[in-house]
């Protein structure tokens, strides 16, 4: 199995430099990391979760969990 490696980004997050990436998503800005991880199916709760853990986008789904300000 190859890893599809990401180009680079503006997004500070360590998944866009990870080979396997753990999750489908950035938490930070919503790309595609990892392209071997289909999309999850997220629930209301699950993304409220996130929202308090402090992710802007869903992982699982590519969501957009906060709305930022400028």
């Amino acid at each position: 199995m190859t890893a599809f490696r990401q180009p680079p980004t503006d997004c500070d997050n360590m998944n866009h430099r990870r080979a396997n990436s753990p999750v489908p998503h950035c938490p930070q800005c919503g790309k595609v990391v990892n392209r071997e991880i289909p999309r999850w199916q997220c629930s209301d709760a699950q993304h409220a979760v996130a929202r308090r853990q402090g992710s802007a986008f869903c992982v699982g789904c590519g969501a957009q969990l906060v709305v930022r300000r400028p």
